[in-house]
């Protein structure tokens, strides 16, 4: 199975208010590209489109990727084939985000980190409190992953278990730390790193969770989601 790079642009209003300055805008595309979410070629959406997802004006739109072409970040093009598209990340080309790149790559780390410790705790607290039809759910989302034939198939599988996982804790108030953690790290371009042997871990590691939750053994539960989380995400259990 061939999992390819692809971006997604749902629920970005989330993220980006409809108060935000073409800076902020800005920030987040930078965010995204540092963080792998847009990878150099990717074409964004259109001006219209980008406008319409972050719930911003189109102006603010366009000042944000007039300021990242300056930098040297993204290149437009005319024409039918034509838009605009990720650069390469030359460190030495992107001007003031230069400075600024460390910032967003510790940030992100530190999200991560959080994201796999409230994971760990979640799955615990699941392990304990799920019912039978929680585990139903959870067993067949987990087929839906093994399943899925693209990174976007996937990265969306994932997500849906993982969020059936913190349902089944049974407390809307963790569900809502997932889910905020979740758009804080993907700042509206979904772009957790993908790869064969990254897939066939997941695969593994699904089933050991869930099976773990069915046990209604909390403490291996939260380990292995825990380390889940950092194994595909972080690239170390540290």
């Amino acid at each position: 199975m061939e999992l390819g790079e692809d971006a997604h642009y749902s629920d970005l209003s989330a993220v980006v208010s409809a108060t935000s300055t073409p800076g902020q805008i800005a920030d987040h595309i930078m965010s995204s590209v540092v963080a792998g979410a847009l990878p150099e070629g990717t074409r964004l959406p259109s001006e219209r489109d980008l406008a319409t997802a972050l719930a911003v004006s189109r102006s603010s739109v366009r000042q944000a990727l007039s300021t990242l072409e300056r930098a040297g970040l993204v290149i437009r093009r005319r024409g039918r084939t034509g838009g605009t598209f990720i650069a390469a990340l030359d460190p030495d080309r992107v001007g003031a985000y230069a400075e600024r790149i460390e910032d967003f790559r510790q940030a992100r780390h530190d999200l991560l980190d959080a994201r796999a410790i409230v994971q760990n705790r979640v799955a615990a607290t699941a392990a304990l409190r799920r019912s039978e039809e929680d585990l139903r759910r959870l067993r067949a989302a987990t087929s839906a992953y093994e399943q899925a034939r693209t990174a976007a198939e996937a990265r969306t599988a994932d997500a849906r278990l993982h969020h059936l996982i913190a349902q089944a804790t049974g407390n809307a108030d963790l569900v809502e730390i997932v889910l905020d953690l979740d758009r804080r790290i993907n700042a509206g371009f979904r772009h957790d790193p993908f790869s064969d042997q990254l897939f066939a871990r997941a695969c593994a590691d699904h089933a050991q969770i869930v099976d773990a939750i069915a046990q209604e053994d909390a403490e291996a539960a939260g380990r292995l989601c825990e380390s889940h989380f950092r194994q595909t995400t972080m690239g170390s259990a540290g």
